[in-house]
């Protein structure tokens, strides 16, 4: 079997603690074939000193540390200095691999595929609440972009032929949506896109703003429409959709998580 080498881009701005959580999960892996570029936005809470000290101990690790534009400009700059792989990833400061057999299983599983790997890999997720509750929330096997993101950005390897991709600094909270979106349409047809049966990362959904929540569904309504993806109405029903989802988590919490293991993989909160 080939090994595959994956990448993995890391972006931090003042987050030491979700940092060394993210670095821990790579360090942690029993697969050793992968290597990450971690860029920080010029932190003053430690993490510039964190990260001098791991790329001095760890050849597969570098990082660099410097004022950017926002989170999209810094991810841009993470592939800009990525070196040649397989497969790479966005695996922010906070999130990390679900647990330490992660990639010999993404190796096992992409292998299988042999001299025609995907364009696109992804998988499932799991989401961490407030009071410790965990919800895999299982990967969309059809691809509907209309829809929004077909899994968490943090469960999709990008094949290194998208490597010239870049997100788009219009966008303040959907450049993910975004590119996305762009990476599918490269391919012309879905043939080459691969949902693998496996939880590949862990998000942490205690830091989401609600204010930016917002911001970020008319966002998405907007990139619906301008890609031609569905009509004003049906972007509007989805982000209504989206609204009232974020009303009931406001309104009744245990209601929310209760609502959203009925949907999970295997109907199961851990």
């Amino acid at each position: 079997m080939n090994n595959k080498k994956f990448f993995f881009v890391t972006i931090c701005y003042n987050n030491l603690s979700g940092l060394k959580r993210t670095v821990n999960s790579l360090l942690a892996q029993s697969y050793q074939y992968w290597e990450c570029v971690i860029i920080d936005g010029d932190s003053n809470d430690g993490s510039k000193a964190y990260l001098e000290q791991l790329s001095s101990e760890h050849e597969n690790i570098k990082s660099f540390s410097e004022s950017d534009r926002g989170i999209y400009d810094a991810m841009n700059k993470g592939i800009e200095r990525m070196t040649e792989c397989d497969y790479f990833c966005f695996l922010n400061s906070g999130d990390s691999l679900f647990e330490a057999e992660t990639l010999v299983e993404l190796n096992k599983k992409i292998s299988v595929f042999g001299e025609k790997p995907p364009a696109i890999v992804y998988g499932h997720a799991c989401e961490e609440f407030a009071q410790g509750k965990e919800i895999v929330k299982p990967a969309n096997s059809e691809i509907n972009l209309e829809k929004g993101m077909f899994c968490h950005h943090q469960s999709m390897l990008f094949h290194y032929r998208y490597a010239q991709l870049r997100y788009d600094l219009e966008y303040k909270l959907s450049a993910d949506y975004d590119y996305i979106i762009r990476a599918v349409k490269m391919l012309g047809d879905q043939s080459s896109i691969k949902m693998l049966d496996m939880v590949i990362s862990r998000f942490d959904m205690t830091g989401v703003s609600n204010s930016r929540r917002i911001s970020g569904i008319m966002e998405d309504f907007r990139l619906r429409v301008e890609n031609d993806l569905c009509s004003y109405l049906s972007s509007g029903l989805y982000a209504a959709r989206s609204i009232c989802l974020m009303g009931l988590k406001q309104f009744s919490y245990p209601l929310y998580l209760f609502m959203r293991s009925k949907t999970t993989f295997n109907n199961q909160v851990i």
